[in-house]
């Protein structure tokens, strides 16, 4: 009798794959994912479905996310700084203005930027900073290491929670993997507020491919330090790995760096579901850069930092300059990027010699040849491994974040960044990348049959790198 039965578990497999490529259809954002998850759940229904239902979902269900979903606490923390910061905010200008309904918050003036382009000067300035907050921290990082840079960073959060200051810690658990008791258990004891994001937990057992890619440190509402740099020995300047490794931060004084604290609430509030105690008074204005937080991630209701990007690429009209490590853009970047070529922008690409990622490099080749043939120049850093993720639009617009040009910054991982408005500061950044530039050299790629195959087989892997 049992085995008569044997027919219904194929039948439930490939009604369940049914379903599955259903769902897929139904949430799926490129047609080029969409087709490769309905295809593989349809035809190999055994192997496709435990991948979907851990890596398939393009949405971050049950995000709250303030001006968004609605969440009370959140919507009225979003009011209030709306309201404190009504007389810094400034109104969308052509550049602006289509980017003020992605990211809710407007740009703000009156803030003093500082380029940040040195491992132990980034550190010892953050650090500083943190060692002389008198009310709250918020520290936010996707890579925390228990090493030596790791350690002095939980002292001084320990010392500051002793000493009666609110100090909030976020970590994201895949990147920083191997951050044990030994490294937690401290700062809990001493005070500090310790939080995993979208941990390996049962409920988030279809959102384990959201990563939280941010880096972000907050001090007293008044300071925000975002960029390229996580926390870890090799993040100082040297690894045993990659050699001199080369990134990039920004130090934001000023009333912007409320908008990016209301980026760590709304992260906190995901993770542990209350609000930290953190004021939401502005600080007066320190300086005349105007800033804007870009903060990003699988809970838009638009793929916003595609769309970000795609605009300050179009937005050029004398230069653009960008530098990636990881350089595997989507659809729209291409054809935004060849466009600009076209018209004539000087469209400069700074990608590594170095890299941790075989299949991205190989990738990356088949992009460079595409965008070369349209007067896109790449440049090759020879100097070390280049981590920075910058952005210099003609000569009055700088952006400087985390996130990457490949499908899991621009789709899967919540990242954020700032977009600087300021000829003093896109004179800085222009020397800072010409001083990269002569570091670097024209990129080649090899025509022989064989470079030429693998790159355009790895090309189709770009929606899953």
């Amino acid at each position: 009798m049992p085995e008569q039965g044997w027919w219904i578990w194929p039948l439930l497999l490939y009604t369940f794959g049914v379903l599955a490529a259903i769902d897929a259809l139904w949430q799926g954002r490129t047609a080029q994912g969409t087709i490769a998850w309905v295809l593989g759940l349809l035809l190999m229904p055994l192997i496709t479905l435990p991948l979907y239902l851990f890596f398939g979902s393009r949405r971050f269900h049950g995000y709250l996310r303030a001006r968004r979903h609605g969440d009370h606490s959140l919507s009225f923390i979003a009011d209030q700084i709306q309201a404190g910061l009504e007389h810094f905010a400034l109104p969308p200008d052509q550049l602006t203005r289509p980017l003020y309904p992605l990211f809710r918050l407007p740009q703000m003036g009156g803030n003093q930027c500082r380029l940040l382009t040195d491992g132990d000067t980034t550190f010892s300035t953050m650090f500083r900073r943190i060692a002389e907050a008198r009310r709250y921290i918020c520290v936010q990082f996707y890579i925390l290491r228990d090493d030596d840079t790791g350690q002095e960073l939980a002292s001084l959060l320990c010392q500051q929670a002793r000493a009666g200051v609110a100090t909030y810690l976020l970590y994201d658990e895949i990147g920083s993997r191997g951050l044990g008791r030994r490294f937690l258990q401290p700062l809990e004891e001493a005070g500090v507020r310790v939080s995993r994001f979208n941990p390996l937990q049962l409920r988030n057992r279809t959102q384990l491919n959201f990563r939280n890619h941010r880096k972000l440190v907050i001090c007293d509402g008044e300071y925000a330090y975002v960029g390229g740099y996580n926390v870890g020995n090799e993040y100082r300047g040297s690894s045993e790995k990659e050699g001199f490794w080369r990134d990039t931060h920004v130090e934001i004084h000023g009333p912007a760096a409320l908008s990016f604290q209301l980026s760590f609430t709304e992260d906190w509030h995901w993770a542990t579901q209350y609000i930290p105690a953190i004021e939401w008074n502005s600080c007066p204005a320190s300086g005349n850069n105007n800033v804007m937080c870009i903060a990003s991630g699988p809970a838009d209701e638009t793929e916003s930092a595609s769309l970000y990007f795609t605009h300050l690429i179009h937005s050029a009209r004398q230069r653009c300059w960008l530098v990636s490590p990881y350089f595997v853009p989507d659809q729209n970047l291409v054809s935004a990027l060849q466009l600009a070529g076209l018209r004539g922008i000087d469209i400069r690409i700074l990608v590594p010699e170095k890299s941790d990622s075989w299949l991205v490099q190989q990738a990356m080749r088949g992009y460079i040849d595409l965008l070369q043939h349209c007067n896109v120049r790449f440049y090759t850093y020879k100097k070390g491994f280049l981590h920075q993720k910058v952005l210099l639009i003609d000569d009055e617009w700088s952006s400087i974040g985390s996130a990457n040009l490949d499908n899991r910054s621009l789709r899967i991982n919540f990242e954020i960044g700032a977009l600087i408005q300021s000829k003093e500061f896109a004179a800085e950044t222009e020397a800072m990348l010409l001083n990269d530039f002569s570091h670097s050299e024209l990129t080649h790629i090899s025509h022989h049959w064989w470079p030429v195959l693998l790159a355009k087989t790895t090309r189709l892997l770009a929606p899953l790198l």
